[in-house]
């Protein structure tokens, strides 16, 4: 199988300056590896790491130490280490990522938000409205609310519409901030259908589920993640 993540003796920690310089040890010597067309849960209690773990694999953390290397256009590419201009590029290529909260854009219709994630990486405009609609249409969101801004949806609605967004185009590597978590069991059994069609298509993905009918319903395997000490 083809490994589409790879990470190697990955180390993260906060300093909390305000707080007389104070570290947060968050996890030290990981290593995970992640195939095409399977899905890894990041499992652990809250604090443990998990979302940090996810931002860093989207380059939005910086480590203290090891590698993050993600299969982009046939090459393996350290994140951790690469220029910024370059981790644009597998930004806009390779990653997507579907966070807790969606980040809207002020007065841009739902369907816009969700259409132009597609339109501005392919450039075909009528197959990204096709399937911004598909998707708004399979997750429930009523065509009535298309034309609106999304910012004053319910919770959500809102988790729905950055759910579509973050599945309108075709990435390799999907990374998932609990998706699930402001859905009905409706909505739930939508987005593991998409899951699933991720992985058939060939992407890997890595998630936390903190539901666990979802989780077993997705994953393939499990990453635990522990608590660390904190040192001063």
């Amino acid at each position: 199988m083809t490994v589409m993540i790879e990470v190697s003796n990955l180390s993260k920690h906060f300093t909390l300056h305000n707080q007389g310089g104070a570290e947060i040890q968050v996890f030290e010597g990981l290593d995970l590896a992640v195939h095409a067309g399977e899905c890894l849960a990041l499992h652990g209690r809250s604090g443990t790491g998990k979302s940090t773990l996810l931002r860093s694999l989207y380059a939005n953390y910086k480590p203290v130490s090891g590698s993050i290397r993600i299969r982009h256009q046939g090459a393996m590419v350290d994140i951790a280490s690469a220029d910024p201009r370059v981790v644009v590029q597998v930004r806009r290529h390779t990653i997507g990522y579907v966070s807790q909260f969606l980040r809207a854009i002020p007065r841009v219709s739902t369907f816009e938000l969700v259409a132009s994630a597609r339109r501005e990486l392919t450039g075909n405009a009528t197959e990204a409205e096709t399937r911004a609609a598909e998707l708004l249409g399979r997750l429930n969101i009523p065509e009535r609310l298309w034309s609106l801004a999304p910012a004053t949806f319910s919770g959500g609605e809102q988790q729905r519409v950055n759910i579509a967004r973050g599945f309108a185009v075709d990435y390799p590597v999907m990374l998932l901030d609990e998706p699930t978590a402001s859905l009905d069991a409706t909505n739930r059994a939508v987005v593991v259908d998409l899951i699933r069609e991720t992985k058939a298509r060939g992407a890997a993905v890595v998630g936390i589920f903190h539901d666990d009918e979802v989780r077993e319903a997705v994953a393939d395997r499990t990453h635990s993640m522990t608590a660390m000490e904190h040192a001063a």
